[in-house]
């Protein structure tokens, strides 16, 4: 009687041992229809992210931003960080802030610049999704009502009283950063002074103001003033 319950504890054994055998085997073979490539992943996400936000600003003081300029930009970018090395990811221009949009509610006009990257990280093969940085400078003005007139040397200027908002905007995976950049005038016509933090009172010469469409059927001016980076900053106000 014993040594029959032994026989039957030895073969339940030895069929586990059999099955145990089998899914390893099994396992092997699955894994040998996949070429590992073991990579090492470097600490770069907010770096390179506060040098896209970077690069737009510049990019956007040397003049027109087209997404064609922004591109040469991020490769020159690439370049740059090997001799870090920074080891970029993969960067794409998605929107560019030139052009920019111009919109009009009333007495109000704002002019959007919205720059958006897509980086292609580590996990993107396999959530197809990408790391998103955003560069947003709005400029919004609207005209008091009030005009006045301004003597500078022999010649007597026409001034324009408009309420300015500028913001800039930076937004990230590793950050959401919210600016108000100083703002100067480029000539010595203009009245200019800080209401708030983001808030400015411009009195725009008419004379040194350049006409212009600013939508379909909306006609006014353009006066540009200057951010603390280098931007030009467009103010548009009806006459």
């Amino acid at each position: 009687m014993r040594g029959t319950l032994k026989t039957r504890v030895r073969r339940k054994g030895q069929l586990a041992l059999i099955g145990v055998i089998l899914l390893a085997s099994t396992l092997i073979a699955l894994l040998s229809l996949y070429e590992l490539q073991p990579k090492a992943a470097y600490e770069r996400g907010h770096l390179q992210a506060a040098q896209l936000v970077h690069l737009t600003r510049a990019c956007m003081a040397s003049g027109s931003c087209t997404r064609e300029v922004l591109a040469l930009l991020v490769q020159r970018l690439y370049q740059l960080n090997q001799s870090y090395p920074l080891r970029m990811h993969v960067t794409y221009v998605v929107q560019a802030p030139n052009p920019g949009s111009v919109s009009v509610a009333g007495n109000t006009i704002s002019v959007a610049n919205t720059t958006i990257f897509e980086i292609e990280t580590l996990q993107t093969p396999f959530t197809n999704a990408y790391e998103q940085v955003t560069v947003s400078v709005t400029a919004r003005s609207e005209t008091t009502g009030r005009r006045y007139e301004k003597q500078v040397g022999e010649k007597t200027y026409t001034m324009v009283e408009v309420k300015v908002t500028y913001t800039h905007s930076y937004t990230s995976p590793f950050f959401n950063v919210a600016l108000c950049p100083a703002l100067r005038a480029l000539d010595k016509v203009a009245d200019l002074k800080r209401l708030s933090r983001c808030e400015w009172l411009l009195g725009a010469p008419l004379e040194l103001s350049q006409p212009v469409d600013i939508s379909a059927g909306v006609k006014g001016y353009r006066y540009n003033l200057m951010d603390e980076f280098g931007v030009r900053v467009p103010v548009l106000f009806r006459g």
